[in-house]
């Protein structure tokens, strides 16, 4: 092979050596295969070929494009009359190489470590099949991380998921916590993310405006708002005497419903004195209670919907060996529910049986059933009977049973 140094600096070396660039970072930077060459963008270029290829015959002035072997190109390149380095060293010592499917094997892979990591962490535990959809709500069809899912988001998010949930703490709190930056939940994908898994947690679209977000997020009992998030208790006597202690003792001496904050929750203590505090889902139910039991109403707790982080602030605190007995309507989010209040705070099921159901059950009164089906293990039947019937019920229906049971715990 002879070299040629009238080529070394030219137009043409110059266009050749850009085309070998693309290939090699496109390949691994691997010295094999074909470049194309365009043999209109220079004149000279059809004879600068036939001198790397070796050959006079198969090109001429005419041609419009050809194929140049790199092994070849890169012989030719270690000449010493064409530069005595080969086609790699030649190129870095105009710029570095990027080899681009390193890189991107290499973020595919950063990205894959990170799905296995929120796998792992927050495969275990109970009621976790929310926690499969939100996954498989990330994914692209061949099971890849989705490209709008960022890395360190999914990290943020993974690691606050799997704190969830909490006793009533504060938004930055939990971040600080979480990721040691109380910064992380205020803002980009990762705030999203963990949304994202709280709706299917819920069954609910993610909300966008500011208070739909802060009822998502006081499900998992993180407070956005220690003034808003709240519970309403009704005959909630506590061991303690400080200011808020007092307000609720009095309030269940007059039998008068009593709003309760997280920010008054983080002023101290509330120790409940009853042996069993009865939970209900709507406030209909506490209304008429106080209506009609007033002070002789047991020791009642109204999520309000879903429980917030004011309701698990307060039974953060409550007694040991208290007895908590936990009903909502009868619908899937109902069940849900009752299936998380269980799990978390061994509670007792307060009729959220298949026979408190089928007696309340009334089509005049009932509406078509929504959300996503669970089971309920406390009573299989009852998921059965909601399946088989496709109509929710409201609690408010089985207010009178209520009231008795409320009544006749009153004396606790």
């Amino acid at each position: 092979m002879n070299g040629n140094s009238e080529w070394r600096g030219s137009a043409e070396l110059d266009a050749l050596l850009d085309a070998a660039r693309k290939k090699l970072e496109s390949n691994w930077l691997r010295v094999g295969g074909n470049i194309t060459v365009d043999l209109s963008d220079a004149q000279e270029l059809w004879r600068l070929c036939s001198a790397i290829s070796r050959s006079n015959s198969s090109l001429h002035s005419r041609a419009r494009s050809t194929r140049l072997d790199l092994e070849r190109f890169d012989a030719w390149l270690s000449h010493p009359l064409n530069g005595g380095l080969g086609l790699i060293d030649t190129l870095t010592r105009q710029a570095p190489l990027q080899d681009k499917k390193r890189i991107a094997a290499d973020k595919a892979q950063v990205r894959a470590d990170a799905l296995d990591r929120a796998r792992e962490v927050l495969g275990g535990g109970t009621d976790r099949e929310w926690i499969e959809h939100w996954i498989a709500s990330l994914l692209n069809q061949d099971g890849t991380l989705g490209g709008r899912v960022a890395v360190d988001a999914l990290e943020v998010a993974t690691k606050v998921l799997a704190m969830l949930p909490v006793d009533g703490m504060e938004l930055t709190k939990l971040a600080d916590q979480a990721c040691g930056d109380t910064k992380a939940l205020s803002a980009g994908g990762a705030p999203k993310l963990v949304l994202d898994a709280l709706s299917l947690r819920e069954n609910v679209p993610r909300p966008v405006d500011p208070v739909g977000i802060r009822a998502l997020w006081e499900t998992a009992g993180v407070s956005v708002d220690a003034v808003s998030s709240r519970v309403l208790v009704l005959g909630y006597r506590v061991d303690e005497t400080h200011t808020v202690a007092g307000w609720l003792n009095e309030a269940a001496d007059e039998g008068i419903p009593f709003p309760v904050t997280v920010n008054m929750l983080m002023r101290g203590t509330l120790t409940n004195t009853s042996s069993t505090v009865f939970v209900c889902e709507n406030a209909a139910v506490l209304s008429t209670a106080a209506r009609i039991l007033g002070s002789n109403c047991a020791s009642l707790i109204c999520t309000d919907g879903q429980p917030s982080a004011a309701v698990h602030r307060l039974l953060a605190s409550r007694a040991p060996g208290t007895t908590i007995r936990w009903r909502a309507d009868f619908d899937w989010a109902g069940v849900h529910m009752v299936k998380r209040a269980l799990s978390r705070y061994d509670a007792v099921p307060w009729r959220m049986d298949v026979d408190s159901y089928r007696h309340a059950l009334d089509a005049r009164n009932s509406e078509p059933l929504k959300g996503h089906p669970t089971d309920s293990p406390w009573d299989p039947e009852l998921a059965g009977a909601l399946r088989d019937s496709g109509r929710a019920v409201m609690e408010d229906r089985l207010v009178p049973d209520l009231l008795t049971d409320l009544r006749l715990g009153s004396g606790d």
